[in-house]
């Protein structure tokens, strides 16, 4: 009210133009400058950038006034090309097309403003990004590699997919794709890309089981690859078979497509969708070297969530992000986040409490976090003076509860399982940090004394694969299923406390010393052990069980790799424990468990020179 503005308007006539009247329309938006902006129509975007800001009512309102197998047209202020987008019968909002950023040189830098940097700080120059443009590819982790498609390097002699009329685009490998934030051989963690070179608004889709490559897929109007393929102006998705690069030039344009999703698989692999000519996969998993197209849906609204802490909490892990007490962080709602705390020594983990938004399971220190407004988040942690070697068999029972090792103040969880034993609930991580006090009898599942000194020089960066020395790596990172860290991987010898340390063949005893807290030892193992009894009871006899979380009633063993001869793998993929039963001169029985099995190995045999887990049990 009482603001005005003037308008200039020019008009082109031919000379060659009837002489007539002509009229044209102006539409004017008259925005309320205000928190509660009016609703906007598809109509009224012109960038693709401008679903960054959009409120939840608004984005309902955008997705209404898109119809079914009708593309609409924004632009990548970025430079500024254009792209097509539709509403799937998902009811989401994709990309009709493959993103192809990098095809131009560019001159605008990369922020969280225009890219889906998750770091409002994160700035991506220019001469950063186009130093990432190649002509071939080279198969690496580290460096960000990106060659757009034409008809001289593509397999087929072509740019666009004659099946879904849309352009090849440009690919990726992972590295380029999370906007340089996965470049490594990332194997100790379970945190999923949250950054990628989507325009701001937009992100990778997830990948794997219930994803949204899963919730597309299952659709009828999509379930085969044909209709993956078809034009969105026939009902399909438009997905083009753009191939891959990954060692040398692009490669199975119009045979293959293979999609990145946000979802780690494991170290080395992302979740995916694989589209051929015959056959599609929602859970199909993708080395990162590789560089393959992208597909961008759009986001929901984001809001700011506040980190709060107090005494007994480090910090607090945004998905892998540290986020200090007071510091904030914006997230996208109805997305779950990896949420992990780090504790202070002597610290137990008591809870997770929000203002707004939900917390899958508030009791564990790893857990998932869905924001649905502008919230704090809280972690919360209690000092533990229950000390974990003084426990008994009458301190157990069957609902959880902490005690603390004297050697390093590490609090654990304990609990009397459906076996009638009590068993620690996490995994051993004696040796993370320096010991100041030595290993004896009286804090220790051992008889001879291991100075802190001895103990402190078994711990490594990289395994050598050794029976004769003791070696012991810490694993960062946890397990989002148990809600539980990996803890620290240990080699039989330094399981065995040193007792166990010849060659193949040589040693032919049980170990009866071990890493164990004083009054806790190694569960026994093979067909009539410890591990077996657990896994035969109807409560723990599947993997499922067996890795499922205290609250769910399951035995919460977390898949926390290996090493052998190198660094620390295969975490969130698998995971094996050592007993104390020998079963020959190199070997000891164990338990392994896997992501992709639905079977346990209660009484596998392990080399005694991998590292693996340990799990502790109280004696009777």
């Amino acid at each position: 009210t009482g603001s005005s503005f003037k308008s200039t308007y020019a008009v082109y006539a031919s000379p060659t133009q009837p002489a007539d009247s002509y009229t044209g329309k102006v539409k004017y938006t008259v925005m309320h400058p205000s928190s509660e902006v009016a609703p906007v129509e598809i109509s009224q975007l012109t960038y693709m950038q401008d679903f960054k800001n959009l409120t939840a009512t608004q984005k309902a309102t955008v997705l209404n006034s898109m119809e079914y197998n009708t593309t609409y047209s924004l632009i990548d202020n970025r430079d500024n090309k254009t792209y097509q987008i539709a509403r799937l019968k998902d009811d989401n909002i994709w990309m009709a097309e493959n993103l192809d950023l990098g095809r131009t040189t560019l001159t605008t830098d990369l922020t969280s403003a225009n890219t889906n940097l998750i770091d409002t700080s994160t700035t991506i120059n220019t001469s950063t990004f186009n130093s990432w443009i190649k002509t071939s590819g080279t198969r690496t982790l580290t460096s960000a590699e990106l060659i757009s498609l034409t008809p001289s390097n593509s397999e087929d002699g072509l740019d666009t997919d004659p099946t879904s009329n849309t352009p090849y685009g440009t690919l990726y490998n992972y590295c380029a794709t999370s906007a340089g934030t996965f470049c490594t051989d990332d194997s100790v963690s379970n945190y999923d890309a949250v950054s990628d070179i989507c325009p701001a608004g937009w992100r990778l889709p997830t990948g794997g089981n219930s994803s949204e490559f899963q919730v597309l897929h299952s659709l009828t109007d999509y379930n085969t690859a044909a209709k993956m393929r078809a034009p969105i102006a026939s009902g399909g998705a438009a997905f083009a078979l753009a191939g891959v690069f990954s060692d040398s030039t692009p490669g199975l344009q119009g045979r293959d497509g293979v999609y990145w999703s946000s979802i780690k698989y494991n170290g080395l692999y992302m979740y995916s969708l694989n589209v051929d000519t015959s056959v599609n996969s929602t859970t199909y998993n993708e080395p990162r070297q590789n560089g393959n197209p992208i597909r961008c849906i759009a986001k929901e609204p984001s809001h700011v969530i506040t980190i709060s802490y107090g005494t007994g909490i480090v910090d607090v892990k945004i998905e892998g992000e540290t986020i200090q007490n007071g510091g904030t962080v914006t997230l996208e709602e109805k997305r779950a986040y990896m949420i992990s705390a780090t504790l202070s020594p002597g610290y137990g983990f008591s809870s997770w409490s929000a203002t707004s938004g939900s917390v899958n399971n508030s009791s564990v220190q790893i857990a998932f976090y869905t924001p649905n407004n502008n919230a704090t988040l809280t972690a919360n942690a209690s000092y533990i003076n229950t000390e974990i070697q003084n426990l008994s068999q009458n301190n157990c029972t069957t609902t959880s509860s902490q005690a603390r090792d004297t050697r390093d103040d590490h609090v654990y969880t304990i609990q009397r399982l459906a076996d009638g034993k009590c068993w620690i609930m996490e995994n051993l991580d004696l040796g993370r940090t320096n010991l100041a006090t030595d290993l004896t009898s009286s804090n220790t599942n051992l008889v001879s004394t291991i100075t802190a000194s001895t103990f402190n020089s078994w711990r490594k960066t990289t395994g050598t694969s050794s029976f004769t020395s003791a070696e012991l790596i810490p694993v960062s990172g946890g397990d989002s299923v148990t809600g539980f860290t990996y803890g620290t991987l240990y080699n039989y010898c330094a399981t065995s406390a040193g007792t166990v340390c010849s060659a193949s063949g040589g040693n032919n005893d049980n170990a009866t010393s071990d890493l164990c807290p004083a009054g806790w030892r190694l569960p026994t193992g093979g067909s009539s052990g410890e591990f077996q009894f657990l896994y035969n009871l109807t409560d723990y006899n599947s993997a499922t069980k067996m890795r499922a979380p205290i609250a769910e009633g399951g035995a919460a063993f977390t898949l926390a790799g290996y090493f052998g001869g190198s660094t620390p793998s295969i975490q969130r993929w698998g995971g094996s424990y050592w007993s104390s039963t020998r079963y020959d001169g190199s070997k000891v029985y164990g338990l392994d468990l896997y992501s992709y099995n639905s079977d346990a190995s209660p009484a596998e045999t392990e080399t005694r020179y991998y590292g693996y887990s340990i799990r502790c049990i109280l004696n009777t």
